[in-house]
């Protein structure tokens, strides 16, 4: 028996097939013995066949395909290159990409990437699926990238699984198709892939169905840890609307600091607002704090808020509280979302 999955495994052939009765006080013949052995050995090699069919096409698909920085890793990934190894030419590509080792070339890269991908490499299929849905260096090419995204979305890469729901979201390449969008996303969000979480955490929120609306809050919870500003505001005007106030504030937190100013503005409104807040001088100036920031990154709504607590507060208060948000956006500023 050959088995053609790129492994040929052993078999053992049964010399006797002869069926031998049992001694009456219940011990097997020799012969019997030898026969179970070796239905044994068979069953091993299926298990073993089994195995092989899961092998994928590429034992390389797992390796590191980042452009090494030593010259020496990079002499042999060209070396495995020019033996058209995908995993190095993969590799390779990625030099040209950000100009390590070698001048930046967009060209190579993806001559490079082809030639792994049409060696059904999963990682330079959904690379180069990448490059021509975003038009990186190239024009766009919706065809291309749904040939490539397709290819690496069938065989499990979550990346590329969501970047298909995405084509069918926005009808790029493919007829907008809300339903193929949701499956995709589902497929990478189950691959803890954060934007498909987010993506079908929105569409089930969108359903009539109790059910799914459900689901889409737990999709919120699991992408809103991945520091997706708008899953973590989602969660927390969910809290809000539990009357749950801590949670809220938490999450609102974590969207601020992620640099979305709307939860700036939107933290400022829970600390004014009886719910959660307003409940002395200090909820004010918090609020007033979370509403300078807001006005800092150009929330338009908040200079009005602003100018209506900060006439109730002193003017050390508002000196103190100016100088907490100066170090909250020191703090802050590596994320580059500061809009002044």
């Amino acid at each position: 028996m050959k088995l053609r999955f790129g492994a040929v495994i052993p078999v053992c052939k049964m010399q006797d097939a002869t069926i031998v009765v049992p001694a009456p006080d219940g011990a097997f013949s020799v012969k019997a013995k030898g026969i179970m052995r070796a239905i044994h050995r068979m069953i091993r090699a299926t298990a073993l066949a089994v195995l092989a069919i899961s092998v994928p096409v590429h034992a390389e698909d797992a390796k590191d395909t980042r452009c090494p920085a030593g010259a020496r890793a990079f002499a042999e990934v060209r070396r495995n290159a020019d033996l058209h190894q995908p995993a190095a030419q993969t590799a390779l590509a990625m030099c040209y990409d950000v100009g390590r080792h070698v001048q930046p070339s967009r060209t190579e890269n993806v001559r490079l990437l082809t030639e792994a991908a049409q060696q059904e490499y999963l990682q330079a299929e959904s690379e180069l699926g990448r490059i021509y849905l975003y038009g990186r260096g190239v024009p766009a090419d919706y065809a291309k990238a749904l040939r490539w995204e397709q290819k690496a979305a069938d065989r499990g890469d979550a990346r590329a699984q969501r970047d298909l729901a995405f084509m069918y979201e926005r009808g790029l390449g493919v007829s907008p198709d809300p339903a193929r969008a949701t499956e995709w996303n589902r497929k990478a969000a189950e691959q803890n892939q954060p934007e498909a979480q987010m993506h079908l955490a929105q569409a089930l929120a969108r359903s009539n169905d109790p059910k799914d609306q459900a689901e889409a809050l737990q999709w919120y919870a699991r992408a809103a840890k991945h520091d997706l500003p708008e899953a973590q505001m989602a969660m927390a005007r969910e809290r809000i609307r539990q009357k749950d106030c801590a949670g809220a504030i938490r999450w609102y937190k974590e969207a601020a600091g992620s640099g979305e100013a709307q939860a700036m503005f939107e933290l400022g409104r829970v600390y004014s607002q009886p719910l959660c807040g307003n409940h002395g001088a200090e909820d004010q100036e918090r609020a007033w704090f979370w509403f300078t920031l807001a006005d800092r990154f150009r929330v338009r709504e908040s200079r009005e808020e602003t100018e209506r607590i900060g006439a109730s507060l002193t003017s050390a208060q508002k000196k103190r509280v100016a100088k907490t948000a100066e170090r909250w956006i020191r703090k802050h500023r590596e994320s580059d979302k500061e809009k002044d």
